[in-house]
């Protein structure tokens, strides 16, 4: 949408459909690149004069993205020009909120049960820590999802996909950065914790709310191994009742030897309570993941579960 004229739209979007029983026009990032600048909803009243008149075959789609941090103010929303283009009865503005990929509670989280639901409409069998580290991975990314779980069904001609095999196809689980700064943080490393954050954020794609999916995934995997050990717990049910296998399980019993029940539940308090900050919009996403991960490598024992 930057540097497009009024004219320029009301062209393609007055156009007869041609071979074809409907015209879609898709502009991205329209109100976005107007915001801040004066005069911009008066400049585009052609468009404002237009939409009513627009054939019933064509349809306009504005596609904006969302505030860069939550609790960032929504200047798309406030704009005046989708503040008129809400007043007419052809308009439709709609909110589309990233689902979220974490869960406190013990429950699936939005993602997770999203994750299930198209798996389960498209016949495809996934066992359900396949689905925690898919949804783990990729965080609110659905698309990307849809396209793991496409490629995971051809690799696993027709078994059920595991853990392991998310593991080997999903790009997301080869980040060594984000998995060396979720142990740094269990571990109470706080300093290279943060320098392994900022990497995290500067050199790879992960948001600050996939980066605390995976911390509190983490965690949540903590919590349950020291319960299962003070049940005297064998590793193999600790394995199964995280979904951890192979060096990621021999890593969590280390961790979880290294630490207490009550340590680990205050660290998932914490994640919860850093959770709520963001969104009632006390702290942006990445000022909240910073002291997160100050505030947790503190909690962890000094020491005993710095050595690998």
């Amino acid at each position: 949408g930057r540097g497009l004229a009024p004219a320029t739209l009301l062209q393609h979007a007055s156009a007869l459909p041609f071979l074809a029983p409907s015209r879609l026009v898709v502009v991205e990032g329209l109100v976005t690149s107007l915001s801040g600048r004066r005069g911009s909803a008066d400049a585009w009243q052609p468009l404002l004069d237009f939409v009513p008149l627009m054939p019933d075959s064509n349809h306009v789609v504005l596609l904006e993205p969302p505030p860069k941090e939550q609790g960032d103010r929504d200047v798309v929303g406030a704009h005046a020009l989708v503040t008129a283009l809400k007043r007419m009865p052809n308009v439709t503005v709609t909110q589309c909120a990233a689902l979220r990929a974490r869960a406190f509670g013990g429950g699936p989280s939005e993602v997770e049960s999203w994750i299930e639901r198209r798996a389960r409409d498209h016949g495809i069998a996934i066992e359900r820590a396949a689905i925690g580290l898919l949804a783990d991975l990729a965080g609110a990314n659905l698309r990307m999802i849809a396209t793991e779980l496409e490629k995971l069904v051809a690799y696993t001609n027709g078994r059920p996909i595991t853990a392991t095999d998310v593991e080997v196809m999903t790009p997301l689980a080869r980040d060594e950065s984000t998995f060396e700064l979720v142990d740094a943080i269990i571990e109470g490393r706080a300093a290279h914790a943060i320098v392994m954050l900022r990497r995290v954020l500067e050199e790879t794609s992960e948001t600050p709310i996939a980066v605390m999916n995976r911390v509190a995934r983490a965690i949540r995997n903590l919590v349950r191994a020291t319960e299962l050990m003070e049940a005297r717990a064998s590793e193999q049910a600790i394995g199964e009742a995280t979904g951890s296998r192979g060096y990621p399980l021999t890593k969590l019993m280390r961790q979880a030897r290294a630490t207490s029940r009550a340590a680990a539940e205050s660290a998932l308090r914490a994640v919860e309570a850093a959770d709520t900050e963001i969104k009632t919009g006390k702290r942006t996403d990445t000022l909240a993941l910073e002291l997160l991960v100050v505030h947790l490598a503190t909690l962890a024992p000094t020491g005993r579960g710095a050595r690998r």
